[in-house]
């Protein structure tokens, strides 16, 4: 698919989003990142042409994470390694970390011992 062209599967999902049948660039450009991410038919491909697209028209989406630390993927993947890290703890688990690093960010395990 050329750079810069949505096909079906965006089309629709934006139409349905924006409850209209015609739309532009600027009008998805309004539309916020994390919202758009959670729309049923919305995955990380399409969002991917969704802003490449934008991009070949010079927009991108509200509120875009500017690399894949502030992404709702990334915020997502640490609420799950934080409620795994508890749920170890809570059975006994004694779970070390790194300190935070300036590149990774976020909480990084090392290593557990049982109990």
């Amino acid at each position: 698919m050329p750079e810069g062209v949505l096909n079906t599967r965006q089309i629709n999902a934006l139409r349905a989003l924006l409850e209209r049948r015609d739309f532009t660039p600027e009008d998805v450009a309004l539309l916020d990142y994390h919202t758009l991410s959670r729309m049923p038919g919305i995955g990380g491909k399409s969002l991917n042409i969704i802003r490449g697209w934008l991009a070949a028209n010079g927009l991108d989406l509200a509120n875009s994470p500017d690399d894949y630390r502030s992404s709702l993927r990334f915020c997502r993947l640490q609420e799950r390694l934080v409620k795994a890290r508890r749920l170890l703890e809570k059975n006994g688990y004694e779970v070390a970390h790194t300190p935070v690093d300036e590149e990774g960010g976020g909480v990084h395990t090392t290593g557990f011992s049982s109990p």
